[in-house]
């Protein structure tokens, strides 16, 4: 019997880069499927003119054509050219803008999307307005002729089920997951005073600056801040912060996570980040914003404590109650790692998006 063929469409953007390398490792343990996959690389002359998220009304001037239509255009080439010279019998595009390709080729072939968000919940609960509603029309029809989704979060599920009309037989929630031989050391340590980590690559939007803030102020002297960053435009200064730069990841699964007794992640505007799950896996307690589907992964007042994004006085309490409470963060650490195991096993829910693309693939090769 012949074993489907899989064209995994690769965005090495960002998050979505960690759920590529993720993905990848679980399609080479398959041996029911064949696997192909391409790291999408549109060029910079016409990223330059495709509207962004966070587009203000002079942005959407200067950049203003939508993503989706000019994967359709010249920025789709490659992925055509790569379903023309394999064949695959289904798509899976991670993340979903560039499916625009295939709408443009007048083929029964069957895609599927992993998405964290969607334009419509972007402009209705995140600080951003970039998308007009022929926008959201064109995502929506889009998601509408997609034979599976598979959205991070419950959070971008309702967006998809209410907003873009798609029955919830067609969706499967996918989070960010990790394989299990990438699971960081659990955390240990025994540090008289409480460490705090903070990882992200864009220090203002992530909130760097404002956690700095509070441990150089109303926390100073309470804990110490490690701060783990490519932005090392400004990076804060303090007594008690340790700014360390781009660290490897295996050094910072292996070593430093393991050290840390918070972690936290202020930002004023994410959808899933993929930092929670690792956190998590290392049985870290964590403070967060609650935004996006930031909720799925973070049970608050069990894994950690979430936060209005914008709530400075709530996220000082938050952190402050952890840093007193030795048991509270061990208890909490506790249930983070177990959360994790439950919820963000990349084997487990990787598996189970494979199997979801065999049964469709094998279902369209039945009916030829």
């Amino acid at each position: 019997m012949k074993r489907p063929h899989i064209l995994f469409v690769a965005n090495e953007v960002l998050g979505w880069a960690t759920y590529s390398r993720q993905l990848r490792l679980i399609l080479a343990q398959r041996t029911d499927i064949q696997a192909t996959v391409i790291q999408r690389r549109p060029p910079r002359a016409l990223m330059r003119l495709a509207r962004r998220h966070s587009d203000s009304n002079l942005m959407k001037r200067i950049r203003p054509f939508d993503p989706i239509r000019l994967y359709a255009g010249p920025m789709g080439h490659a992925i055509r050219h790569a379903i023309t010279e394999n064949r695959p019998d289904i798509v899976h595009i991670a993340a979903h803008w560039p499916a625009g390709a295939i709408t443009s080729m007048q083929s029964d072939l069957p895609y599927t999307l992993a998405l964290d968000a969607t334009r419509a919940s972007i402009g209705r609960d995140l600080p951003l307005a970039a998308w007009s509603v022929k926008d959201c029309a064109t995502e929506a029809e889009l998601c509408q002729n997609a034979a599976c989704l598979f959205p991070m979060s419950n959070w971008a599920r309702k967006s998809l089920n209410d907003d873009y009309n798609i029955p919830s037989a067609r969706i499967q929630v996918t989070p960010p997951s990790l394989a299990s031989t990438r699971w960081p050391k659990p955390a240990n340590s025994a540090n008289a005073v409480p460490q705090i980590l903070f990882i992200g690559n864009d220090l203002k939007r992530k909130g760097a600056d404002r956690l700095a803030r509070w441990v150089n102020g109303p926390l100073s002297g309470r804990c110490q801040l490690h701060i783990v960053s490519t932005d090392s435009t400004c990076p804060p200064q303090g007594p008690d912060i340790t700014f360390h730069g781009a660290v490897a990841h295996d050094h910072l699964m292996s070593d430093l996570i393991p050290q840390m007794d918070v972690f936290c992640l202020p930002t004023l505007l994410d959808m899933s980040p993929f930092v929670l799950v690792e956190a998590a896996a290392a049985g870290l307690p964590i403070v967060a914003s609650d935004l996006g589907g930031i909720a799925d992964l973070v049970d608050t007042g069990k894994s950690g404590i979430l936060v209005p994004p914008t709530d400075e006085d709530g996220f000082i309490a938050a952190l402050s109650t952890l840093i007193d409470d030795k048991q509270l963060r061990q208890k909490m650490g506790q249930r983070a790692r177990e959360i994790a195991a439950e919820r963000f096993d990349a084997d487990r829910n990787f598996g189970a998006l494979i199997d979801r693309l065999v049964e469709i693939a094998t279902a369209r090769t039945a009916v030829k």
